[in-house]
């Protein structure tokens, strides 16, 4: 007879599957989230990986959009003047997130290391994102008033558009 305090093989065979499931998830969730934040295509799609990093990863989003083509071209050219300290930005969010990584395959799982780790990451994230904002605010006060208005206005239909308002 069998031994009544083992487990049946369904139930571990579930658990297991279950937390293969987690962790495979878990896995996309940190590839997606890096790739977002690192740019995937690097640079502004000339395919350099080690390029500054696209507009949008900088919290620019809707102003890439809204933004004229001379404009968004003189935006990226006070980025590009940044590119080292962005690179550097970059890697130590790739760090924070291989530590992220290093956390979900810990057993057990590690999560003051994971916690530490999305911490660091988020604080880059926003050092990015400032540089991005810092060279927006100075693009914008090359404007004219009525460049000012034209950007507003491009910012309300790319807005709308994207689910601001209908």
């Amino acid at each position: 007879m069998s031994d009544p305090n083992e487990t049946p093989a369904p139930k571990r065979r579930g658990l297991k599957i279950a937390l293969a499931l987690s962790l495979a998830l878990n896995l996309a969730i940190v590839g997606l989230v890096g790739g977002a934040v690192l740019g995937a295509r690097g640079g502004f799609g000339d395919g350099q990986r080690d390029g500054p990093p696209a507009l949008r990863t900088l919290g620019l989003g809707p102003f890439v959009v809204a933004l004229d083509r001379e404009d968004r071209a003189a935006l990226r050219g006070r980025i590009e003047a940044e590119a080292d300290p962005l690179r550097e930005e970059r890697r130590a969010i790739g760090q924070a997130l291989r530590a992220v990584q290093a956390a979900l395959l810990s057993d057990p799982f590690d999560r003051g290391a994971a916690e530490a780790a999305f911490t660091q990451s988020r604080a880059r994230v926003v050092s990015l994102q400032e540089v991005g904002h810092g060279a927006l605010l100075d693009q914008i006060e090359t404007m004219s008033p009525s460049e000012r208005a034209a950007l507003a206005e491009n910012l309300n239909r790319v807005m709308r558009r994207y689910g601001g308002r209908r």
